[in-house]
């Protein structure tokens, strides 16, 4: 390997340790993509999220589904929302937002499959 693929690999590596946990993934194909994502602290540390979805696909409207996990300071696993559906129609954002049941939450991933559950 070179010097040059060495050097952008151990960057890469440093890129993803330093970004932490994704906000959002996607469990399959990307019909419904996330356009934007926010988070702020409430009161009492919960935590909600706020997400901008947009409909990528061909079709006029896309059915898919969403779930948000919850995470402490550690990175470990608190809490998790049900699949919640969505409707997303070609060319209208639609807004969602989650909230924490439970305080302490620290980090979130949102995760979007167009498999409806």
């Amino acid at each position: 390997m070179s010097h040059i693929k060495i050097k952008a690999a151990v960057f890469f590596c440093l890129f993803l340790a330093a970004c932490g946990r994704p906000q959002y993934e996607y469990a399959d194909s990307k019909d419904v993509l996330v356009e934007s994502i926010d988070s702020r602290e409430l009161s009492e540390g919960f935590l909600e999220i706020s997400a901008v979805l947009r409909n990528d696909s061909d079709d006029d409207v896309n059915s898919s589904v969403y779930r948000v996990f919850w995470f402490d300071k550690d990175g470990f696993l608190v809490e998790q929302t049900s699949w919640r559906p969505v409707r997303v129609t070609h060319g209208a954002p639609v807004h969602v937002r989650e909230r924490s049941t439970k305080p302490g939450i620290k980090d979130f991933t949102l995760v979007i499959s167009n498999e409806a559950n």
